[in-house]
């Protein structure tokens, strides 16, 4: 039977979780390796199978795994792939496809088990809003399971031993996705982000490493795994992210106090282009989008939240908007699909000015 990778949505973005207004997801990751076959990029095909039996063997007889789905990644389209990517359901690296590369997630979609990426298992718990402490737990509990099982690559003098470098040590990738409207209209994006490499911290765009900044998003993770604990590190970003809050609160405070009309002015100008707008690419989309945060917070559409924001952000890019239009489409025709899903969307608010 064919997999509809449509119906593995991005559950975390059903429900709204603390500090929502600002923080959109929390996510720990862990990077491992067996010690039974050479690391994804140097193995042959025969230890990327072995590997990937090897988990699958797990999942299948342990009674706390059982409820995760599989997914062969290497079976799906590129457009499939490209959805999963954009649900942040996989990395940008998983979404090129390849052999013995499968997906495994549990029923909520908070847990992902993507095997044979970059490293054999890399591992990650993902919540709503501001849960480095719950998503640190779960996804802990799942790595001591594999880890009673499995033989992990591991060292007495560095820890985990992964394919890059900078993930030796814990190989834990700690991250927070933040919506910024305010500090980026006052320009104050900048300031407020120098303290992160000081920190050990860096920032990071939408998908991660190398990706761009959509709509105001920014992602700030742990850049340093060696010689702090876990504990250490999650500390250390929970820190950044409270004075990040303190300072988006106060830009949001200091528009509507100061420039009122002129926010007001782009809150407003941005639901039009939405309710009317007959073409659109997903760069202008999630543009406009993000000012709509600030609408929210001023009680102008009563019936809008915040994690429903953030789930449009995902649903305007471009496999979604190919996939649910049932066909292979180019890109003007997307633009159309896109500005008529939105203007759909935007049309039932009940916006209040």
């Amino acid at each position: 039977m064919d997999m509809d990778v449509t119906k593995l949505t991005e559950k975390w973005a059903l429900a709204a979780g603390p500090e929502n207004h600002i923080v959109v997801t929390s996510r720990v990751r862990l990077a491992r390796n067996l010690a039974m076959a050479p690391f994804p990029p140097r193995a042959e095909k025969e230890g990327l199978r072995r590997v990937a039996e090897a988990v699958d063997t797990l999942i299948g007889k342990h009674p706390e795994l059982r409820g995760f789905m599989r997914v062969d990644v290497g079976a799906l389209s590129p457009l499939e792939r490209a959805f999963l990517k954009e649900g942040y359901i996989i990395s940008p690296e998983m979404e090129l496809g390849g052999e013995h590369r499968v997906l495994y997630l549990d029923q909520l979609r908070h847990c992902v088990i993507m095997i044979n990426e970059e490293d054999h298992l890399r591992m990650y718990c993902l919540r709503a809003g501001l849960q480095t402490d719950p998503s640190l737990e779960e996804i802990s509990r799942i790595d001591g399971i594999f880890g009673r099982a499995l033989n992990y690559a591991f060292s007495d003098k560095y820890g985990y031993l992964t394919t890059c470098p900078s993930n030796v040590g814990t190989g834990m990738r700690a991250s927070v996705m933040l919506h910024l409207p305010g500090l980026a209209m006052t320009r104050q994006v900048e300031e407020a982000l120098k303290a992160a490499p000081p920190s050990g911290l860096t920032v990071r765009g939408y998908y991660g490493e190398n990706s761009e900044f959509l709509g105001d998003f920014y992602q700030i993770s742990n850049e340093v795994t060696l010689g702090r604990t876990e504990g250490e590190i999650v500390t250390v970003l929970q820190g950044m992210i409270r004075q990040v809050i303190e300072r988006e609160t106060a830009a949001r405070k200091h528009l509507f106090q100061r420039k009122q009309t002129y926010v007001e002015d782009v809150i407003w100008r941005a639901y039009g282009a939405l309710t009317h707008a007959r073409i659109m690419n997903s760069t202008e989309a999630c543009k406009l989008l993000s000012p709509m945060r600030l609408g929210i917070e001023r009680g102008y559409f009563s019936t809008l939240s915040h994690h429903e924001l953030s789930q449009l952000i995902v649903a305007v890019q471009p496999a979604h908007i190919q996939l649910s239009a049932g066909s292979q489409t180019g890109a003007e025709e997307r633009d159309v699909a896109r500005a008529q899903f939105l203007r759909s969307k935007f049309s039932r608010l009940d916006a209040n000015n």
